[in-house]
């Protein structure tokens, strides 16, 4: 309970941050196709390249449908990522994220707000990031699963990376439905002064917190 409760913290700090970042602007139209075949897209001071996508199952199997909007600070990826009466269907996702500014990527998060009907419905996004050297960081997860519940938004801060590879899934099963209306990945790399405040006194809180006894 602690952890998440740490994590759940740190995922309100990310997100503020974030907002502050400001709203997408200009951005040019993708999709997944654009991605799986070379293109890379800048957001921010944020350069994402490397793109490996594979879709397997009931999910249409043609990249082009899948929107891609690119955001401040990371992206967002929609498009028919859903499933009916016991289909199912996944997507496994690579690829790299870099900075050129000297203090690196701060944090990552994930959010997506996933809905699960019927009995046996789950649709959740699992990640992976890693350093260059192979290095594991940390990882990601947002669920939605029938009868059970689940968390739309996770997050966690990193030390300063000036690259970071990400490996994804997103898996869909459906007892009546499932869907991922969208995912979204953002990072946090260089926030302006008001934005590096908050994230720094996010992080002393939950040190704080992290100090005090547990109660019985």
């Amino acid at each position: 309970m602690h952890r998440n409760g740490c994590r759940r913290s740190i995922a309100v700090v990310i997100a503020l941050v974030s907002l502050l970042a400001g709203a997408p602007r200009g951005a040019p139209a993708l999709d997944l196709d654009a991605l799986a075949n070379g293109t890379s897209f800048s957001a921010g001071v944020l350069t994402f390249s490397n793109f490996d996508i594979v879709l397997g199952g009931d999910l249409p199997t043609s990249l082009d449908a899948y929107p891609v909007q690119v955001l401040a600070d990371g992206f967002r990826i929609a498009g028919p990522l859903s499933t009916l009466l016991g289909a199912s269907g996944s997507m496994l996702l690579s690829y790299d994220v870099s900075t050129s500014e000297p203090s690196g990527i701060l944090g990552a998060s994930l959010f997506s707000d996933g809905i699960a009907l019927g009995a046996g419905a789950q649709a959740y996004v699992a990640e992976s990031i890693f350093a260059d050297d192979g290095t594991p960081l940390g990882s990601l997860f947002v669920y939605d699963v029938a009868g059970v519940g689940g968390s739309s938004l996770d997050a966690f801060a990193l030390g300063g990376a000036a690259s970071l590879h990400v490996v994804g899934s997103l898996d869909l099963r459906s007892g009546t439905f499932a869907a991922l209306p969208f995912v979204e990945q953002r990072f946090v790399a260089v926030p302006e002064p008001l934005s590096m405040l908050l994230l720094l006194g996010g992080l002393a809180g939950l040190a704080r917190a992290g100090r005090r006894p547990r109660e019985n």
